[in-house]
């Protein structure tokens, strides 16, 4: 058998031009943050790098939260910083699968 993609949790629009240019500006301006953070420099503040971070930071909250119920649901067990860091790596790799780039 051949193993099966997750499905994409979020419905993918239709890419018509207008949204293939939108795209296009996305890796533009992320390939500019990552130059940026390979030069060693703080990425300028602009919308793309708030939303980042603010993301970042709701992320890190749901495993947080995901923790303190491991936590309650399991008391001979301890959710730690390892645990939300292989939480992260997962969600990672799922998502890598969802976009067809496997372990890149």
């Amino acid at each position: 058998m051949t193993p099966k993609s997750p499905a994409a949790g979020w419905p993918v629009p239709p890419i018509d031009e207008k949204l293939r240019v939108r795209l296009a500006n996305g890796a533009r301006l992320r390939a500019a943050m990552i130059e940026q953070i390979e030069r060693g420099q703080e990425p300028q503040t602009t919308y793309r790098v708030e939303w980042l971070r603010e993301t970042a930071k709701e992320i890190v909250l749901v495993v947080a939260k995901s923790g303190e119920r491991f936590n309650a649901r399991f008391p001979e067990d301890a959710f730690s910083l390892a645990d939300a860091r292989d939480a992260v790596a997962t969600a990672r790799t799922m998502l890598l699968a969802m976009s067809g780039q496997g372990d890149a």
